[in-house]
């Protein structure tokens, strides 16, 4: 790959790896943490802003929608590389030019491990080559766990167990243990989920302990937002790396970034779980609103 920035974009054919992707989809997307948040509606003007014109809405939530969007035409390196001028496009962020900074530095830092950098000529963006480096993206600061696990685990002891997991997997990810981070804290969203669906049981059929429905449940019954459940399910798919021939076949590997969502995943799920189990005087009871299954 060539290392110059007199290169023209038109001639710099744009791959990108399933981590980066991943990590371009969160960044298109944006949550209550991050610099830009973009609507599906948003979401839908911004494709279409970069070229792409099938794409005319979104089905299922914002996250999963966007990732399954980039990954349908990973090997279309036009409509790769009009995504990423597109994000850095002065035009996306009017009246909001701090925000389009930060977000270019941050794409910057995301294609730094490819050997791209986005710059400007009069104005407008440009896509650059450069020396691929291993400096990936800052960590942004994690979600605080503002609630206790007692507040969201029905068992004490049982609470004790799933915060020594919360701890260990922290553990893992500050020195560099990625994949054990990951399956530590699936199994921790698992068993949280899996508590309060027990609490929240009435009458009828018995909650299912599996993780997919789990979340599920969770979605239809209100107890966690729409956006941590579309990243709930990302981080389930990554917790199954813990069967070695799934993670060789996938040829994949988590890294810090990939734990920084995890982990922002799961403690906003404490949290907003907390909320459940514990509403304030002015919130109803969700299990008020209890259906059979």
């Amino acid at each position: 790959m060539t290392s110059t920035a007199d290169t023209d974009s038109d001639d710099i054919t744009v791959e990108l790896d399933d981590n980066i992707l991943d990590r371009l989809a969160f960044l298109i997307c944006g949550d209550d943490s991050s610099r830009h948040y973009r609507t599906a509606k948003e979401i839908t003007r911004f494709f279409n802003a970069a070229g792409w014109r099938r794409v005319n809405g979104l089905d299922g939530g914002r996250y999963s929608a966007v990732l399954d969007t980039l990954r349908g035409r990973r090997r279309d390196s036009d409509a790769l590389k009009a995504v990423l001028l597109r994000l850095a496009d002065p035009r996306e962020y009017l009246d909001d030019d701090e925000t389009r900074a930060a977000v270019t530095q941050e794409l910057n830092e995301l294609l730094a491990v490819e050997g791209y950098q986005v710059i400007y000529k009069t104005g407008r963006p440009a896509l650059i080559t450069q020396t691929p480096t291993m400096n990936r993206p800052a960590m942004q600061a994690p979600v605080q766990l503002t609630a206790s696990l007692a507040d969201v685990v029905s068992d004490a002891a049982f609470g004790e167990q799933l915060k020594a997991r919360l701890d260990e997997a922290h553990a893992c990810w500050k020195n560099g243990a990625p994949t054990a981070a990951i399956i530590m804290l699936g199994s921790l969203l698992e068993g949280v989920l899996y508590d309060l669906a027990l609490s929240q049981h009435r009458d009828g059929r018995a909650p299912n302990d599996h993780l997919e429905s789990l979340i599920n449940l969770a979605r239809s019954k209100g107890w966690l937002p729409q956006d941590v459940v579309d990243y709930a399910h990302v981080l389930r798919h990554h917790r199954n790396l813990v069967h070695p021939k799934k993670q060789f076949t996938l040829g994949y590997s988590p890294k810090d970034s990939t734990v920084r969502i995890a982990w922002n995943v799961v403690v906003a799920t404490l949290n907003d779980l907390a909320a459940v189990k514990n509403p304030s005087p002015d919130q109803s009871d969700p299990a008020t609103n209890t259906q059979d299954h």
